[in-house]
């Protein structure tokens, strides 16, 4: 059985810095299953960060170090459909500036069932992984202070 690497597996740095192990062969390629974990850690984090930016400046901004993560939301109401689209709109934009490996990005934002401060947001998108297109599909449960992951992309 032989191991394919492709140049788009590279382990990510944040998993380097942290030591995350993800890795087989030499040390610096992922298989699939550790290459979606990877995307999974480097979105969470991501959703996990703020920014200093406004709303309307984060989606206007051009990425930049400065710029990482996600601004403050909680002027945003999941019971409003405008600020869902809004939220849906920012996820898309932190996505497009700081996840480049994901592509055909869709976001789902809708209000939390039991929880009216909380937003549950949906991705569907597409990633590169050698010759193959893989698909990610992760949900996040966004309360006013912190982001859970609520479905492994490898259960989808």
């Amino acid at each position: 059985m032989s191991t394919r690497t492709a140049p788009s597996s590279i382990a990510p740095l944040f998993d380097r810095l942290c030591g995350v192990d993800f890795t087989i062969g030499n040390g610096i390629h992922l298989d699939a299953k550790g290459f979606q974990s990877s995307l999974l850690l480097d979105l969470f984090r991501l959703l996990n960060t703020r920014c200093d930016l406004t709303i309307d400046e984060f989606l206007n901004c051009q990425a930049h170090v400065m710029n990482y993560g996600l601004p403050a939301t909680n002027t945003l109401s999941p019971s409003s459909k405008t600020d869902l689209l809004k939220m849906e709109q920012l996820v898309q934009q932190v996505i497009k500036l700081f996840e480049p490996r994901l592509k055909q990005v869709r976001v789902k934002a809708q209000a939390h069932p039991s929880d009216t401060k909380s937003v549950m947001v949906e991705i569907q998108a597409a990633v590169v992984f050698g010759e193959q297109m893989l698909r990610f599909a992760p949900s996040f449960h966004l309360h006013p202070g912190q982001v859970e992951l609520v479905v492994q992309p490898e259960a989808v």
